[in-house]
């Protein structure tokens, strides 16, 4: 596994076949998320935030997988431009009322000082883990 630092709040993490093999998940476990290719997620992204030397937010978490012929490259971020992308994208699949409710809320974490849009965030995903 080859860590880099891409960006404050941001680090990917080059998975090799090799490394598959040796924790024992398949390229299926970490699209499918089964439960060992979350647990796998879930440690390489504690291995790539402790790589920086800086405290992470602990909000905004997103993560991209790439897949390439013989290497998976997970990026992890907690960079707000990145949360602002994917919540655009997951719009599309929302009902139009949701859809504009939640353009509403881009525009108003868009405006924001970073402090403020985080907490924003911070109030957001505890309510989505609420429901």
């Amino acid at each position: 596994m080859h860590i880099v630092e891409e960006d404050l709040y941001k680090v990917s993490c080059r998975i090799d076949r090799v490394d598959m093999r040796q924790h024992g998940i398949t390229l299926d476990d970490l699209m499918n998320r089964s439960p060992l290719g979350r647990l796998f997620l879930r440690k390489a992204s504690e291995l790539a935030k402790e790589s920086t030397d800086y405290e992470w937010p602990g909000c905004a978490y997103s993560m991209q997988m790439d897949i390439y012929k013989n290497e998976v490259v997970v990026v992890f971020s907690e960079r707000i431009d990145d949360y602002i992308y994917n919540l655009r994208s997951s719009m599309a699949a929302l009902p139009k009322e949701q859809a504009a409710q939640m353009e509403k809320m881009i525009a108003f974490i868009s405006m924001s000082e970073e402090a403020e849009a985080r907490d924003i965030i911070r109030r957001f995903e505890e309510n989505v883990r609420e429901v």
